[in-house]
């Protein structure tokens, strides 16, 4: 068996770093025992901020620019939530999907920085399906795929705390969609 050992420089800003992924993790674990949508997008608002500090402390532009359009995203979807009377999906709401990728794709472009950058981008795309759905069971499901994609992405960027917390994550995750599954029947 082979043993991979994940070298790094031990900085001020790396500390920081990882004590930011704390916050970021204790709050996005809280919100897969949420069933209230809006609650779950103004805690994601809050977690995203500090992620974004996070990967900006580790180099990670892609990870910034994503936790952009998750806050941007998040933040939209708050107000819209507030001012809908349907929970249907309808035209519209396929139309700011469609932006919202765009969004994505045009700041892939402009952050890339080597194959493992691009797991935060699957994992932001994933997301935004996740959370644009009005049913938070599908953002439990999805919830799955994009801790496996963020989880490789910390691991690209060599990020210890991230890397144990992400893992945990995946398995609240795991555990929250359980849940809402063994309620629905």
């Amino acid at each position: 068996m082979k043993v991979v050992i994940i070298m790094f420089n031990w900085t001020l800003e790396y500390t920081i770093s990882q004590f930011l992924i704390v916050i970021v993790y204790i709050l996005i674990c809280s919100t897969y025992f949420l069933k209230n949508r809006r609650k779950i997008l103004i805690i994601n608002i809050i977690a995203h901020i500090f992620q974004a500090g996070s990967f900006l402390l580790l180099n990670g532009l892609t990870g910034v620019a994503m936790n952009f359009v998750y806050v941007v995203r998040d933040t939209f979807f708050v107000i819209d939530e507030k001012n809908r009377k349907s929970k249907k999906l309808n035209k519209r709401d396929y139309i700011i999907l469609l932006i919202f990728i765009i969004i994505i794709v045009v700041l892939t472009i402009f952050t890339y920085n080597g194959w493992g950058s691009l797991l935060s981008v699957v994992a932001t795309l994933v997301s935004t399906i996740a959370i644009w759905q009005k049913n938070t069971k599908y953002y439990k499901l999805l919830g799955i795929p994009v801790s496996m994609a963020w989880l490789g992405y910390y691991i690209f960027l060599k990020s210890i705390f991230a890397i144990v917390l992400e893992s945990i994550l995946l398995v609240s995750t795991i555990t929250g969609y359980m849940l809402e599954t063994k309620k629905e029947k």
